[in-house]
């Protein structure tokens, strides 16, 4: 409801007409029918088969605020500019021998890349200027405020972000690709910042042995583990199924 009366009621107005349609093609846009690479390495399993479950739709997901939605598709602008940036200064992306996405478990785990750096532009060579990275290499491109950047950069990927860090090595994995190559955008300063994580099989494969796990639960009607016993717990507060999770 719009408070006419308030200070903000001229912005508050204009916004309303804004995030109407951000939030409608969002949905129809949004709406996956299987279970998405980009969540397979979240901390909570019981999170991913909430996902798998929304998949399916039997369950609802929550509607992200069209603020949310902007940030996501600022993400997106981001990814496209650096792939320019990158593209400028001499790297040449390409597909691997399986493209740059895949499929697995009959369709219901998949996952699409940012893209994949397959070489280098020879007048480059010729006049000296040596690739920087050993090719090929998977590239993975987020666009982060000034706080979560500073972790990525300080910590490392695999610190910062379970998700983050699961998500590159399935894609690694099914795409065949020894190392990436992982860009991350200042929103604010717009610094960025670049590191090669090489392929770890084991994570691989931990990886998609949760898939199978999450998948075989629930089509057996099972539930998975929760992160936690606390329905206060921290993490558990944000989680977008938490009613859900703990009516059961």
């Amino acid at each position: 409801m719009i408070d006419f009366n308030s200070k903000t009621a001229f912005t508050d107005r204009i916004n309303y007409l804004i995030d109407g349609p951000i939030a409608a093609t969002a949905e129809e846009s949004q709406r996956r029918h299987y279970l998405g690479a980009s969540v397979v390495g979240h901390e909570c399993e019981r999170y991913v088969q909430f996902q798998l479950l929304a998949a399916h739709g039997l369950i609802e997901r929550k509607r992200p605020e069209a603020r949310n939605l902007r940030i996501f598709d600022r993400g997106h602008t981001y990814e496209a500019k650096a792939r320019k940036w990158l593209k400028d200064a001499g790297f040449l992306f390409g597909t691997t021998r399986t493209g740059r996405s895949f499929q697995d478990f009959g369709g219901e785990y998949r996952g699409s890349v940012d893209d994949v750096v397959t070489g280098w532009r020879e007048i480059l060579t010729r006049n000296g200027v040596i690739c920087p990275i050993e090719l090929p290499a998977l590239w993975e491109c987020k666009c982060l405020g000034s706080k979560y950047w500073k972790q990525v950069v300080d910590k490392g990927l695999k610190e910062y972000s379970s998700t983050y860090w699961g998500q590159i090595h399935q894609y690694m994995a099914y795409l065949e690709l020894p190392r990436c190559l992982y860009t991350v955008i200042n929103a604010d300063t717009m610094e960025m910042h670049h590191t090669i994580y090489n392929y770890d099989e084991v994570e691989a494969q931990l990886g998609r042995a949760r898939v199978h796990g999450v998948i075989t639960a629930t089509n057996e009607g099972r539930w998975c583990q929760r992160c936690s016993g606390d329905r206060n717990f921290y993490k558990c507060k944000w989680c977008d199924f938490r009613e859900a999770c703990w009516s059961t």
